[in-house]
This record gives C-alpha cells, sequence and structure tokens, in this order.
C-alpha cells in the first residue's frame, strides 16, 4: 500500500538523465519525463528506438545511468519497494499454456501476497471471469494479452506499464484493449505505453516520441499534432459531372492534395479550416452524396518529426 505522502505527490513517475549503453550501442541517451498521477504516456518509437529497454530500466531489470522514482521510491535503491507499485505487462507474456485462467491468477495471487477475492475482480475488470476455467492454450491472442493486464493488476498498484500490448492482436483485440484503457484511466490508473502502432494517442495524456534511444519531441497531443501542421483528410462522394468543379471549390478553402477516384475525391485539409470546407460543399449546388472525415492521429505523423530529426 502507499504511504500517506505518496498518495499526496502528483508525480508518480520520474525519469531523469536516463543513459544504457550496450558496449558501444547507446540504447537510451538521456531520457527525461515525468508522469503525473491519472494520466496515460503513451511512447513513441520505430522498432529499436529503446522503449523496451526503457521499460526494463523503470523495473530495474537492467542497469542504467541516471535516476528512477516511483513514486518517490528509488528503483535502484528499494527495487522491492518500486515494484511492488508497478503493473507490467510485457509484449510477450510467458503463461503456462496448460494451466488455466484461474489457475494463473491464483499463482499471481501467491507470488503477490494479494487478497485472493482479488481474481474475480480482476478477470472480471477484463472479461475473462466467465472463462476462468478455459486452459490458456485455448485463448485467443485478444484474450491472453486482457489476462496479462489482469495478472498485472493484482495487488493493485498504481503505475501499469504495457509493452507493445496491441502488436500481436488483430483489429478486435486492439479495439477491445482501448476500450479497456479508457476504463483503467476512469479508474485512476496511471499508464506508460509503448508503441510503434496506431489507435491509442487519443487516449494519451502526453506523447514521448524517441528514436535512437535519443527524445525526438514530447507533449501533449494536441501540441504535437499542432507542430507538425498535421491535417484531416476530408472524402467526398460526389455526382461524376461535378469532380471538377468540387475539386476547383475545395482548393479555394485550401485543401491540397487532392485526388479524384471515380466518385470520391479525397483531400488533405487543415484543421481550423475543415468546416469552412465543409460548409462551403453543403451550400453549393453540387450533388454531394456523401462525406466523411478522418482526423489527423499523432501516431501517423510521428515519422515526420523522426525524418526532420535526421535533416537536422
Amino acid at each position: 500500500m502507499e504511504q500517506p505522502s505518496e498518495l499526496a505527490s502528483t508525480t508518480i513517475l520520474t525519469v531523469q538523465n536516463v543513459k544504457k549503453r550496450y558496449g558501444k550501442f547507446n540504447a537510451l541517451d538521456q531520457i527525461n519525463f515525468e508522469i503525473k498521477r491519472g494520466n496515460h504516456l503513451l511512447v513513441l518509437g520505430p522498432n529499436g528506438a529503446g522503449k523496451t529497454t526503457l521499460i526494463k530500466c523503470i523495473m530495474d531489470l537492467v542497469s542504467f545511468d541516471g535516476t528512477i522514482e516511483v513514486s518517490g521510491t528509488d528503483v535502484k535503491r528499494d527495487p522491492r519497494r518500486a515494484k511492488s507499485l508497478i503493473g507490467y505487462v510485457p509484449q510477450n507474456y510467458a503463461f503456462y499454456e496448460s494451466l488455466t485462467v484461474y489457475e494463473h491468477a491464483r499463482l499471481t495471487t501467491r507470488l503477490k501476497r494479494a487478497d485472493r477475492a482479488q481474481m474475480e475482480e480482476k478477470l472480471g475488470t477484463v472479461d475473462l471471469w466467465n472463462v476462468r476455467m478455459r486452459k490458456v492454450r485455448a485463448l485467443s491472442d485478444g484474450m491472453k494479452q486482457r489476462l496479462g493486464i489482469a495478472l498485472a493488476l493484482i495487488g493493485n498498484p498504481p503505475l501499469l506499464l504495457l509493452d507493445e500490448p496491441t502488436s500481436n492482436v488483430d483489429l478486435r483485440g486492439q479495439l477491445e484493449f482501448q476500450a479497456l484503457l479508457q476504463d483503467l484511466l476512469k479508474q485512476g490508473k496511471t499508464l506508460l505505453t509503448t508503441t510503434h502502432l496506431t489507435g491509442l494517442g487519443e487516449l494519451a495524456s502526453e506523447v514521448l516520441v524517441i528514436d535512437k534511444g535519443r527524445t525526438v519531441a514530447s507533449g501533449s497531443p494536441v501540441e504535437l499534432l499542432g507542430k507538425m501542421n498535421v491535417t484531416d483528410t476530408l472524402y467526398v462522394r460526389v455526382n461524376g459531372g461535378d469532380a471538377t468543379r468540387v475539386i476547383e471549390l475545395m482548393k479555394a478553402h485550401n485543401a491540397t492534395d487532392l485526388n479524384a477516384r471515380g466518385e470520391w475525391i479525397t483531400a488533405s485539409v487543415p484543421n481550423e479550416s475543415k468546416l469552412e470546407v465543409v460548409k462551403s460543399l453543403l451550400d453549393s449546388s453540387y450533388k454531394i452524396e456523401d462525406l466523411m472525415i478522418e482526423r489527423g492521429k499523432i501516431e501517423s505523423e510521428y515519422l515526420k518529426l523522426l525524418g526532420s530529426k535526421d535533416n537536422n
């Protein structure tokens, strides 16, 4: 359990000047950030950027230079105490395939010396209680992912570390995972999620972009999208005879990258002017048969940050 002084603190994880070398290779180089309680930090970066190494440092699974504190506890000085405050979901969870879901939960409860009542509570949180007698080998990848989260939640750690949680699941599993993250955030959990995929930016309070062990950019999703001048994608379905004139109308309202394929026109539209473009289309005499807007996402744009860094 956390002490009163820790509960009063607004910062749950502090990472200061963290470096990690493997021989001559810099896996991490001067990484600095902190996470406030109840927030979600999304760590973005390509494969090999240092994301998993960062989590291993937080868990004190590898030696490193610098300082990492969990609720004021230095992970080097008191690793047992620090680890008790963390729930860890690795990218590839090593389950005992012959055990049932319930047996896994019971084993984890014993190892963490937690209340047995938590088994039903945590398995219910991830919607696995009804299949608790099913062997792990019979679970889908998405269900195994949820089981890993349930086991991490046992003991009620305030901080969850999730390493590439959606890399091995299908679209349905990814959507279920996003809904689960929303529920955990509503419960007041603090999350750090690493990924090189899309779909989690809208759930993040802060984003840290790293590449080759170094910080490329950090800030809220809104701040980073603003820095990159991210555009939304507008899809317009029109009567074929009006396509050329609709394209000209959209150009007049700052739409770019226009492309016509059959009845559909796609265009990149600045966020601040997309409503103006839509209004002009609807007020025109042209027959607009359908219209969709795809919002720009931080994950789909972070490669621009990596590219701009390489060009400096």
